[in-house]
């Protein structure tokens, strides 16, 4: 499944890239642009815009609109209402260009890494395209943490 949320849920996308969904967020000169790209890319359009989503159902745009203000609340509607299942922790993107990042070893991540994270007990992966290098450090007990709210799994050790 791919999405495509406005600028008005950004930090939604970036959660939404961790936890392993195709998911581009897009700020356009106007509407008609997101709408196009939308359509152009096949991916279902998330925004908090009520005109918007009217817009695209007279175009039989694939579109969800979010009532919910926070992100948790956000991400907990759209995997609900989209019926996704979050691949997480076994595929993760690139918070960045939404890339599906690869998982490397603690010699290859020392070259992409500061020297004290390298002592840490850690996963490390990289992103292809843009070279972002990402471990398990103290925000990954946060992820965790939503990601066990969210979907009502509890966390796992192996994260």
């Amino acid at each position: 499944m791919k999405l495509l949320l406005d600028e008005m849920l950004k930090s939604t996308a970036n959660l939404l890239r961790i936890f392993g969904v195709d998911t581009e967020y897009f700020h356009p000169r106007d509407d008609s642009e997101l709408m196009d790209k939308a359509k152009e890319e096949k991916r279902i359009l998330v925004t908090r815009d009520v005109e918007l989503i009217k817009r695209c159902k007279a175009k039989k745009i694939k579109c969800l609109l979010i009532v919910s203000v926070g992100p948790e609340e956000q991400l907990k509607q759209i995997i609900t209402e989209l019926k996704i299942e979050l691949p997480f922790p076994e595929h993760t993107r690139c918070s960045l260009c939404n890339v599906e990042l690869n998982q490397i070893t603690r010699e290859e991540a020392a070259t992409h890494v500061p020297p004290d994270v390298l002592l840490l007990p850690s996963k490390f992966w990289l992103c292809p395209k843009c070279n972002k290098a990402y471990w398990e450090g103290s925000h990954w007990k946060n992820i965790a943490y939503i990601f066990g709210k969210i979907t009502g799994k509890e966390e796992s050790k192996e994260l």
